[in-house]
């Protein structure tokens, strides 16, 4: 049987725990967590910037309504962010997918509207979202969406964005040319006729090799060993006579030599008298990595050119500065989102914790060294968190309405086969319980 996790969120516990005395006591019942608002142009590109850190750039003509028609007037986005353990608890969020620990970057509530209708991100159109990085940016993260259970007040699962994931695809390893003659060290770029630098690309054949749609039996056989290519570039920088160096199978052949031949003209070699010339050029191809949409977006480099000063630490110049600065996702659309990676493979447990049960009660477990934060299911009367790595450091904290009084219990300990056998409440002001959430960050 499927353990059912409580539906009772953290603000409506809050309501029922009304704390009375004082102002402190007062009862909880709006969104206690900052509420960012933008009022844009449907018509400019722009780039928002959160209260925490997140960078949201926004493209022009992005955004529809219902019922498909495009937004031309302004737009109102409201952002909420979610980066510290404590802010998680308190928003009745969780760090789950599908029964599996996750551990965030953090989470964001991205919402839209024009003269006050919900609105759309388009279908052939993305926002790009930056998650400020912390000291483990070595860490690779995913973009991940809340399940169908979510509501505007929480989050108990989330579904990884399967667009968004790294693929293995082909890349240009390197490249080269022959030069006309003995005497003659003219230098030859690869470079099409029409195209537009962005800076991103370290040549630009990469951009046509990424676009092109290589099988999977093609890029697994060419990722083994890679292949070389030599090709004449005629007068009109058109690729000739492509000849592959390796031997690979008919069909891999053919899909390499589909693109080189589809490939646009290029700007012609010139001798060092200026005369055009047919170069000989050489190409290796080898295993790469499909590139997010974001780095194709032109409209989305050039933001870099702008300048955000009131809002960076330190400028952002381009799109290396912003990788290594920020967890950057192209995403299809709004709600919760979530910057997560499964953690590696561990040993686990079904960690019980033995309370006397109740509908007023909630209880998370909020991890040591990372960050992750899990939500108890209850069954029977008694609370499980699901697949815990045995081993880890956390903390057990519990809410509940006593007869109208707000109690709480802090429970630091080690992951074993053994259950918490007792959780000691106590009353709590509102402070008291925020105090103590911020000693877990």
């Amino acid at each position: 049987m499927r353990l059912q996790p409580f539906k009772i969120s953290i603000y409506s516990l809050y309501t029922i725990i009304f704390i009375s005395c004082g102002q402190d006591k007062a009862p909880l019942t709006k969104n206690p967590f900052p509420l960012t608002s933008f009022t844009i142009s449907a018509n400019s590109d722009t780039t928002i910037f959160g209260q925490q850190g997140t960078r949201i750039f926004i493209e022009k003509g992005t955004f529809q309504l219902a019922d498909g028609s495009p937004v031309t007037d302004s737009i109102k986005i409201n952002l909420k962010e979610f980066y510290r353990k404590s802010d998680i608890i308190l928003a009745d969020l969780s760090t789950e997918s599908n029964g599996k620990l996750l551990e965030t970057g953090g989470m964001l509530n991205i919402a839209a509207t024009s003269n006050g209708q919900d609105i759309e991100i388009k279908s052939n159109k993305r926002i790009v979202v930056h998650f400020p990085k912390t000291n483990d940016s070595y860490k690779q993260m995913n973009l991940f969406f809340a399940d169908k259970s979510a509501t505007d007040t929480s989050v108990s699962n989330w579904t990884i964005d399967t667009v968004s994931l790294i693929k293995k695809t082909l890349k240009l390893s390197s490249w080269g040319y022959v030069w006309p003659d003995f005497d003659d060290s003219t230098e030859f770029k690869y470079i099409p006729k029409k195209f537009v630098d962005t800076g991103y690309y370290w040549n630009p054949i990469d951009l046509y090799i990424n676009a092109f749609s290589f099988s999977v039996a093609t890029i697994n056989e060419v990722s083994s060993n890679g292949v070389d290519i030599e090709f004449k570039i005629d007068k009109n920088g058109k690729i000739r006579n492509p000849v592959l160096k390796y031997q690979v199978s008919a069909d891999t052949k053919r899909e390499i030599l589909s693109f080189l031949n589809n490939l646009p003209e290029f700007n012609p070699g010139k001798d060092n008298k200026g005369n055009i010339i047919e170069r000989t050029g050489m190409l290796s191809i080898s295993e790469g990595q499909i590139i997010p949409l974001y780095k194709s977006r032109e409209e989305y480099l050039s933001s870099f050119d702008k300048k955000y000063s009131r809002f960076e630490k330190q400028p952002i110049k381009n799109m290396n500065d912003a990788e290594l600065n920020y967890y950057i996702f192209s995403v299809a659309k709004l709600g919760w989102i979530n910057c997560d990676r499964f953690l590696e493979s561990e040993r686990t447990v079904d960690y019980f914790v033995q309370t006397p049960p109740s509908n007023d009660i909630k209880i998370k477990m909020v991890f040591k060294d990372l960050n992750g934060v899990l939500m108890a299911n209850s069954n029977n009367g008694k609370y499980v968190f699901s697949k815990v790595p045995i081993g880890r450091q956390v903390t057990i904290v519990a809410i509940k309405n006593a007869n109208g009084k707000f109690q709480t219990a802090f429970q630091t300990l080690t992951i074993t086969d053994n259950p918490l056998e007792n959780l000691t409440f106590k009353n709590t002001t509102l402070s008291e319980f925020k105090q103590n959430l911020e000693k877990l960050n």
